[in-house]
């Protein structure tokens, strides 16, 4: 299986917004495709960790794809 998205191909188009080393999180500036349901995300995570904890004050969709070594979440806020 191929990656689920190649961040560095489309890092013109978003914005890194943290990097811990095990957690990127980035914020879509530029209508990037959501690889698992075709509509644009508004952020997204990418983890090495085993488990992750996600907190919002604001109603959203969220995807969620992965690999062998990481886990993939989209988020897509209402309104």
């Amino acid at each position: 299986m191929g990656d689920v998205i190649d961040f560095e191909a489309v890092r013109h188009r978003l914005k890194l917004r943290r990097d811990t080393g095990t957690v990127r999180l980035f914020e879509n500036r530029d209508g990037v495709s959501c690889p698992v349901c075709g509509e644009a995300f508004d952020e997204a995570l990418a983890t090495t960790e085993r488990s992750r904890q996600l907190g919002s004050d604001q109603p959203l969709d969220v995807c969620v794809a992965r690999e062998s070594d990481r886990l993939f979440i989209f988020t897509h806020a209402h309104g």
